[in-house]
């Protein structure tokens, strides 16, 4: 088949054409208006332009105008999917009959613009997977298709290896037999005289259950009247359809509802029977700096969570719905802002005694409720969402703290730094910060800088650090990459920002020989070459008990290391405080 006439066919735009069969004027060019950013929109009347639409909207006057032509190409063999959606005042029960038979979709009028787009993109899913089966079936010779030859009193002469298959019998036990025991737990019946009518139903096998299209029609083979019964197998095509609208309606790491449902209930459920209603809003705090600091698998841990905790608070009534990277919402029917309230400190506490990577859980909340009909639930919404950023606000520069001291108390763990050896550092670096003539701003930031210039440490494994043997190249390389781990998670943090270059650097060295960047002399920041010095010699004490020798040892140290390893203004003036 040619491409280009392939491509014409199945109208291959990259905007949907939605084709309107709407007599009502003033709906009409509410509707246009609506759709024309987002797709190809234009009035239709005539048959050969239905037939390149890839979704067809009515009303029920246009559809009665055409009702013959729609009908005919819905059922037309060679018509690729088409879906229909209709606009009526009227719900499901109230429309005629021979209507509901093409409808796929019904929108009750006043239409409401969310609800109307959410509908129309589920429609276009399904046209895609239609398509693809469609085309995979009309460019597929060897199409399995199920066939059996029924004699008038429904005793089975033949069936092929596909109605085997399907069936999952074999065929001595199928051959001469009424086809109402093959299928003895299925209502068959009533599907054999619907000649050439196509039927999908669901069969009973022995451990499992399979859609099948099914068709029957007669034939005369010597004035003896037969019936031939063909099967196709479509539950794979029923599970993709399943999976599209499940897709379509959740979230696919925490397995809750997404944005599209939740602002589709909000307008199913905004009624006077429902209130009052409440939307409760709420952000993970500081998913961005578990992401930064142990990794996206480790954010997505914290927000499947989180899904936990929200569902083990809630009812099986309420609407919990994750509507973006950190945020969740939850709609309460029938739910004063009182109760919604109680929900949230239900909700807080579980976080509390909860924790990822020893980091305590916490979330960012507010509520609002709608109390009256007419207010409108956007506004509440839009209420419950400012709330929360309400409560982020007041609640983010606390939650930093405690982060900073959760992170500071598992890097003591892990690395086994004991407090007396921190509380030196402190003491050498003010000492050393007097002698260089440091003012308040440079010395708070060297202080800051004893406590955390060796944060990105929290990165790498604690067995690094208890491995007696040397490091592999490899370990080696994860050691070092904590100084840009710290340089990240510094920037994360307000109250680190201001060290986040010291904190990257304090691994250069003065001849450039250190990492990350490979700086040498006063290219390195000038509290980085301070830290480094003091650091070093700590380090360098740390392995002797007596505490002369290892002071002498450590000083031999440092010179060594003066004018290659460290700044040598800096070794100078350090030895002559010690």
């Amino acid at each position: 088949m040619n491409p280009n006439i392939l491509s014409k066919k199945l109208n291959l735009n990259e905007e949907s054409d939605v084709k309107l069969l709407i007599d009502h004027q003033e709906n009409r060019a509410i509707l246009s208006e609506y759709l024309k950013n987002k797709y190809k929109v234009s009035q239709s009347t005539s048959v050969e332009n239905l037939e390149k639409a890839d979704i067809l909207i009515v009303d029920e006057a246009g559809l009665k105008a055409k009702n013959k032509e729609i009908i005919k190409l819905k059922r037309k063999k060679s018509q690729l999917f088409l879906p229909l959606l209709l606009l009526s005042r009227k719900s499901s029960d109230e429309l005629s009959g021979q209507y509901l038979e093409i409808v796929d979709e019904i929108i009750e009028i006043p239409i409401k613009k969310r609800l109307l787009f959410s509908r129309i993109e589920n429609l276009l899913n399904l046209r895609n997977l239609f398509l693809s089966t469609q085309i995979y079936q009309k460019l597929t010779e060897n199409n399995p298709v199920g066939v059996c030859i029924l004699q008038k009193n429904k005793e089975v002469k033949y069936v092929n290896n596909a109605f085997l298959e399907i069936v999952e019998k074999k065929k001595t036990n199928i051959l001469n037999k009424n086809i109402e025991e093959i299928f003895s737990e299925n209502n068959i019946e009533k599907y054999l005289d619907k000649d050439q009518e196509k039927s999908i139903i669901e069969i009973k096998l022995k451990d499992k259950k399979k859609w099948i299209n099914i068709r029957s029609s007669e034939i005369m083979f010597k004035d003896t009247k037969l019936k031939i019964l063909i099967l196709i197998d479509i539950s794979e095509q029923k599970k993709s359809e399943k999976k599209i609208r499940y897709l379509s309606f959740h979230d696919q790491l925490t397995g809750l509802y997404n944005r599209n449902y939740f602002m589709e209930e909000i307008d199913r459920l905004d009624t006077k029977r429902k209130l009052p209603i409440t939307i409760i809003m709420a952000d993970i705090n500081n998913l961005k700096l578990i992401n930064d600091i142990f990794g996206h698998d480790k954010g997505d841990q914290l927000i499947k969570k989180t899904a936990d905790i929200f569902n083990n608070n809630i009812r099986e009534s309420d609407i919990l719905a994750r509507i973006g990277g950190d945020e969740f919402a939850i709609l309460l029917p029938q739910t004063s802002l009182k109760a919604g309230k109680v929900i949230i400190e239900r909700i807080k506490k579980s976080c509390s005694d909860s924790e990822i990577m020893n980091i305590k859980i916490r979330m960012a909340m507010g509520a609002a409720s709608k109390k009256n009909i007419n207010q409108e639930i956007n506004d509440i919404f839009k209420a419950a969402d400012d709330r929360m950023y309400q409560d982020k606000n007041s609640t983010s520069k606390k939650s930093r703290k405690k982060i900073i001291s959760s992170l500071n108390k598992n890097l003591k763990e892990k690395t086994d730094v004991s407090q007396k050896h921190i509380e030196e550092m402190e003491k050498l670096v003010l000492r050393l910060a007097e002698k260089l003539n440091l003012n308040k701003e440079q010395k708070n930031k060297l202080i800051l800088l004893a406590e955390t210039h060796d944060i990105g440490k929290i990165s790498v494994e604690a067995d690094l650090f208890k491995k007696n043997s040397s490091l592999a190249e490899k370990e080696v390389e994860k050691l070092k990459a904590h100084s840009e781990y710290g340089y990240r998670i510094a920037h994360s943090l307000p109250k680190l920002s201001s060290v986040a270059e010291e904190i990257l650097t304090h691994h250069e060295n003065w001849d450039g020989s250190g990492y990350p960047q490979g700086l040498k002399g006063e290219e390195i920041p000038f509290l980085a070459r301070v830290i480094a010095v003091v650091d070093s010699y700590l380090e360098f004490k740390q392995d002797l008990d007596n505490e002369k020798k290892a002071k002498k040892e450590a000083l031999e140290k440092l010179k060594s290391g003066a004018g290659t390893k460290f700044d040598p203004e800096i070794v100078k003036k350090f030895i002559d405080i010690l």
